[in-house]
């Protein structure tokens, strides 16, 4: 049974039971040709708020105790190997000033060589004190840092040489190779 029966403007007539479907559009959040877009940029951006608060839910971890400081700090073995060789460097040619100008940055990072140790031992003694608190039933600590090397990867050795967690909220930078574990 035909329920209508109309003439277009081009004067086919067509009946209403043959109208043909349209395509399905991919869901918005499947595409990712526009999520890659520039439209999409501050999806991602949300993105990258929401799906670490996720995790960290899904992990239980309520309360983060945030490391920041310089990202060029070393442990004092590190340091002085690095002076070392650029030492040796800058010797081996005299006459390059931009060796020598390395030289004598590195040598302005003296100072954080110790502050790598505190800060290891600052972050390993709050992740025993808040495990000790855990085990009482009060509420526990995570050590966070930013994941990159210097204080930050300092802070993290110092939970994990106390045998507990630490979260690193890593960015992908285009000098930096890698997160801390």
């Amino acid at each position: 049974m035909v329920s209508a029966v109309s003439n277009g403007s081009n004067g086919i007539k067509r009946k209403a039971d043959e109208v043909p479907e349209g395509p399905k559009p991919p869901k918005a959040y499947k595409n990712t040709e526009f999520l890659n877009s520039n439209a999409s940029r501050m999806i991602r951006v949300m993105c990258e708020f929401q799906e670490p608060g996720h995790r960290l839910g899904q992990q239980k971890v309520e309360n983060i105790v945030m490391f920041f400081g310089s990202a060029r700090a070393q442990p004092l073995d590190r340091y002085e190997e690095a002076v070392a060789k650029a030492q040796q460097a800058s010797d081996a040619k005299p006459g390059d000033d931009k060796l020598k100008q390395q030289l004598e940055r590195l040598k302005k990072q003296a100072f954080l060589a110790p502050m790598f140790e505190a800060t290891t031992e600052l972050a390993r003694m709050l992740t025993e004190w808040s495990m000790a608190r855990e085990k009482k039933g009060e509420a526990s600590y995570v050590v966070g840092t930013g994941a990159g090397p210097g204080m930050m990867e300092a802070a993290n050795k110092g939970a994990w040489l106390a045998n507990g967690p630490s979260v690193g909220f890593g960015i992908s930078l285009p000098f930096e190779d890698r997160l801390n574990p």
